[in-house]
């Protein structure tokens, strides 16, 4: 496993329970989320550590088709949350926003 510049990957929390609802809980079945992902960019996410741990629920919903889930959730105010945090701290870590642009081709952070 990768390591995160967002997340200790192995301290068995949601990211999403943990830093948006302070449920300061250990978890099962957590699934491994690239924050920017699509157009190749599941590769970049893993080389600059915009990985986190999702719970089911936050990741891929469930079948009451949570409306706060990342994926399957035509609500994306979540996932383009996640793509804020995950841009400054990649900026924090790297470079400017014009470097990240260059690498990811869009701007998350207004």
């Amino acid at each position: 496993m990768s390591k995160s510049i967002m997340q200790d990957l192995k301290s068995g929390r949601c990211y999403i329970c943990e830093k948006w609802y302070s449920r300061d809980y250990a978890q099962t079945g957590l699934e491994k989320h690239h924050v920017i992902y699509g157009k190749g960019n599941r590769k970049l996410s893993e080389k600059y550590g915009l990985t986190v741990m999702l719970c089911r629920y936050h990741h891929q919903g469930d079948i009451r088709g949570a409306s706060d889930a990342i994926h399957n959730n035509p609500d994306k105010t979540n996932d383009i949350r996640l793509k804020r945090e995950g841009q400054r701290a990649w900026e924090r870590k790297y470079g400017s926003r014009e470097d990240f642009i260059k690498i990811f081709g869009e701007n998350y952070d207004d």
